[in-house]
């Protein structure tokens, strides 16, 4: 893992930078390539992506979304109460991007945020959250589990 991967690596939330938003937008990069996106709303709109993710060069970063699955969240906030739609996505996000710190609006405290030139789940700002996510922290893997990992090495079966 790069150093650049090691700074992208976790939960980024554009809550601090949404005052007076509807909706809510959120990126998670997992360290092994993989990551979603998250969209939801106060009408219950919930909406995830999952993506591969990878930046090519310095300052770029590529998005191949590859699933999505659309629903309704539960009044627990963990997960999909219901699915509408779910199936294969293939499109392909590249942005520019940088780390750094910012002052969202309506806020006293200055954040370490992620911001991009091109949109992703209709926001361009993030804010640091958890450092640590993994794939059980993705809301849809109930709806749609993830394939197990399979070594390179192993043999196929």
């Amino acid at each position: 893992m790069t150093s650049l991967d090691e700074h992208l690596t976790g939960q980024w939330c554009s809550a601090p930078f949404d005052a007076g938003a509807m909706e809510t937008s959120e990126l998670v990069f997992l360290a092994d390539g993989r990551g979603w996106s998250r969209f939801d709303s106060i009408s219950g709109e919930l909406s995830i992506g999952r993506f591969a993710w990878r930046h090519p060069s310095p300052g770029l970063l590529e998005l191949r979304c590859t699933w999505r699955v659309n629903g309704r969240w539960s009044p627990s906030g963990d997960g999909f109460e219901t699915v509408d739609d779910s199936g294969p996505d293939d499109e392909l996000i590249r942005t520019a991007y940088r780390i750094g710190t910012e002052q969202p609006p309506l806020s006293g405290a200055p954040v370490t945020a992620l911001l991009l030139d091109v949109p992703v789940e209709c926001a361009e700002a993030f804010a640091r959250g958890r450092r640590i996510m993994t794939p059980a922290d993705d809301p849809s893997s109930a709806a749609a589990p993830y394939a197990p990992r399979v070594h390179p090495a192993s043999p196929v079966r």
